[in-house]
């Protein structure tokens, strides 16, 4: 009996969350168009567009509707399928050393003007590893509180029926990272984040629950090395 009511609920769930395939409308083709510069505002030529579709539903699966890349100039012209899905993006990325950027809206009900969807603008930051290394020098039983604030480097611009939703977008957004160092762990090393070049990023630190020391760090080089010692 216990068996047959696991199998009913089991039906019920697929029932509930039944798999829902990413439309595609053969007869349909869309143009993405935009240009990919750097943070300098110089063009980046051989920046990947990909596009997908995504019913975003259980089951469904991410389809790649079309795929190319921008030209000397950062330009890029990219034909692509077309469907009504909840999720249709387009992602821009350069390599390893670049930050990436995620255009994403909903087609379900919403269809661009003649066609095309104009990215415009697209920035890519070149990023870098922030490495750092903090070391107790000073006698046991000292305590270090540390964090450091940054700019994440990678950006999603979420758009409904053509109108950017800054709410929902995630762009030059603040991270943070930091703990507490004491006798059970009194250092932290070899330790790193993503950030832009050319960045600012916070390291604030307080030693034995005292007051706040705040510290501007300027990112100026590749794979920017950072020591503290306390």
């Amino acid at each position: 009996m216990l068996r047959r009511l696991h199998f009913a609920i089991w039906l019920i769930l697929i029932a509930v969350f039944s798999c829902e395939d990413t439309e595609i409308q053969n007869n349909i083709r869309v143009l993405v168009t935009g240009n990919v510069t750097d943070q300098n505002t110089q063009p980046i030529a051989n920046a990947s567009i990909r596009v997908y579709a995504d019913a975003d539903a259980f089951g469904a699966d991410r389809v790649l509707l079309g795929e190319g890349v921008s030209d000397a100039s950062g330009n890029f012209s990219v034909t692509a399928l077309f469907g009504p899905n909840e999720l249709f993006l387009v992602d821009i990325s350069f390599g390893d050393q670049f930050s990436t950027y995620r255009y994403q809206t909903n087609t379900e009900e919403f269809t661009p003007n003649n066609l095309t969807f104009n990215l415009e603008t697209v920035e890519l930051k070149s990023i870098t590893n922030f490495n750092y290394n903090i070391i107790r020098e000073s006698g046991e039983d000292n305590t270090l509180q540390y964090s450091f604030s940054y700019f994440d480097a990678d950006c999603v611009e979420v758009y409904e029926d053509g109108v950017l939703n800054e709410t929902q977008s995630n762009c030059n957004s603040m991270r943070f990272i930091g703990s507490t160092l004491n006798n059970l762990s009194p250092n932290a090393e070899n330790r790193s984040f993503v950030v832009p070049l050319q960045s600012q990023v916070e390291f604030t630190y307080s030693l034995n629950e005292g007051d706040e020391v705040s510290e501007i760090i300027t990112i100026n080089s590749a794979d920017y090395a950072f020591e503290f010692s306390y």
